[in-house]
């Protein structure tokens, strides 16, 4: 899920593309332009969503069967 202000979007991560998404969503409020693997909602097929982190609030992955298996801290990265 990504966060705005005043916005919020939700998209579907293909299992093998979680790892990279995370490490995407570390550059939440940054002015930097990043590219996420997501599944269209409406196909189900694989496409690529372009993101201008400067406008994220705030960013998470969730979910997951191992969702509990990632060690964060209160002042990490949102996940």
């Amino acid at each position: 899920m990504l966060y705005g202000v005043g916005w919020a979007q939700r998209w579907q991560v293909a299992d093998d593309a979680r790892d990279a998404i995370e490490r995407e969503i570390g550059r939440v409020g940054q002015d930097e332009t990043g590219h996420l693997a997501v599944l269209d909602p409406g196909s189900g097929e694989a496409t690529t969503l372009v993101v201008a982190w400067k406008h994220v609030a705030a960013a998470i992955v969730l979910g997951s069967e191992d969702a509990g298996t990632h060690d964060i801290s209160a002042t990490g990265p949102y996940r």
